[in-house]
């Protein structure tokens, strides 16, 4: 190989080390800003009327879109996840606030409640916390942000 070949190949290893390396700080910089929105979204979600799936949805989805290559399959597995469970809610016209497994608020079908309830076992099923703890590991490790989901 000449050696202007292996300069070419030396610059184009660092150009895209270097995207890799600003896409991560990117990423780290929305885990960082986005984290006080986290915990005020976890005071509120009790609140009547908080559309805290809807919310906390849209900003998942965002951190997912910005995410590096290393951790974007754990944010595909999470979010999906969320989306069902907002899905089924908002598909059965409830309010998260109110819903409660085993006690149907009323107006509320029969498959509605089975719906929300397997979206919300899928939400709580290993492989959807193995994800999220390897988002929190990640965040740990690389951004050093810890998000407490």
């Amino acid at each position: 190989m000449t050696t202007r070949a292996l300069l070419a190949s030396g610059m184009l290893l660092l150009v895209s080390l270097s995207g890799c390396a600003d896409q991560t700080d990117k990423y780290c910089g929305m885990l960082n800003d986005d984290k006080a929105t986290l915990t005020d979204l976890r005071k509120t979600v009790s609140e009547p009327g908080n559309d805290f799936f809807g919310e906390s949805l849209g900003l998942f989805e965002a951190l997912r879109d910005e995410a590096p290559d290393d951790v974007v399959d754990e944010w595909d597995t999470f979010v999906f996840a969320w989306q069902g469970l907002a899905d089924a809610i908002d598909e059965a016209g409830v309010d998260p606030a109110e819903y409660q497994p085993g006690k149907m608020p009323p107006g509320l079908a029969p498959a509605q409640a089975k719906a929300i309830e397997g979206a919300a076992l899928e939400l709580a099923s290993p492989r959807v916390a193995d994800a999220g703890e390897g988002i929190e590991q990640h965040a740990r490790d690389v951004c050093k942000v810890d998000l407490g989901l």
